[in-house]
């Protein structure tokens, strides 16, 4: 007998320039399932189909937290809450973005460099992102040193002139927005479509408090850091107990030492 060509298509691809390819493969005889696996696909792709139905980049907020959920200790460390196991599978989830965000305290205090080091390099770097209401991010760090090598964003509010222009010289974009909405879309309209948020705390509230976040990914280490201790929700808008929306675990698996869970927002965010 003989062999019927076959294709199978998990989701429909929402772009419209590939409207129609099923239909053409059927006309030419080639059989056509589509919908298999359909969730599934979706979920490795988010990013894509997000760009097809929203303004702003597919936004992935990553905490790394000590057993009572905490991002820094009651001085202010934060090195290391987590094992190598989970800095090595962090560093494969920047790989797989566009563009990686902190706010600046976390640069102020920990002078990141928010490359890919520990995973094989994507072939395209993902841009650094600084949410820097001033524009304060140093001239002498290492994002404002190395930013002629890797895209580095300074999104700011309404940052003195100086700052725009001393940022400039060294290669650094200063992105002027009023809200965190339109800073996201800024990022989505200069290619953007995926940007995994990194901290610090005040960011990670900003985030959750506009609703703007699509997957919560928690690596959390054994260590209790007690009293005084920055809680990685500490700037989330409080919620009375009977209202407090309720996450959706999408995956829970042991790290090394630590556990990683991923979380999708409360239906309807």
């Amino acid at each position: 007998a003989a062999r019927v060509a076959r294709v199978v298509i998990p989701a429909r691809d929402p772009n419209p320039a590939a409207a129609g390819g099923a239909e053409r493969l059927r006309k030419a005889g080639i059989e056509v399932d589509t919908g298999v696996e359909e969730g599934t696909a979706r979920e490795l792709n988010a990013p894509f189909f997000h760009s097809f139905a929203s303004k702003r980049p597919w936004i992935t907020l990553k905490l790394a937290v000590s057993l009572d959920a905490a991002l820094a200790d009651a001085t202010g460390r934060s090195r290391w809450i987590t094992g190598s196991e989970s800095r090595r599978l962090v560093h494969e989830m920047r790989a797989g973005s566009d563009a990686i965000g902190v706010g600046i305290g976390t640069v102020l205090s920990d002078d990141p460099s928010l490359t890919v080091r520990d995973a094989p390099a994507p072939r395209v770097a993902p841009a650094r992102v600084v949410f820097d209401r001033a524009a304060r991010l140093p001239s002498g760090s290492v994002l404002a040193r190395t930013a002629r090598d890797v895209p580095t964003i300074v999104i700011a509010d309404s940052p003195p002139a100086s700052r725009v222009t001393a940022l400039g010289a060294l290669g650094v974009r200063v992105v002027q927005a009023t809200s965190l909405r339109a800073a996201l879309e800024s990022l989505r309209d200069a290619g953007v479509s995926s940007l995994l948020v990194e901290g610090g705390a005040r960011l990670a509230g900003a985030f959750i408090g506009t609703g703007m976040v699509d997957r919560l990914v928690i690596f959390q280490g054994s260590a209790i850091f007690g009293a005084g201790a920055l809680g990685a929700f500490a700037f989330v808008p409080p919620t009375e107990v009977e209202r407090a929306p309720a996450w959706r675990v999408l995956e829970r698996r042991e790290i090394g030492t630590d556990t990683m869970t991923v979380y999708a927002p409360p239906s309807g965010d």
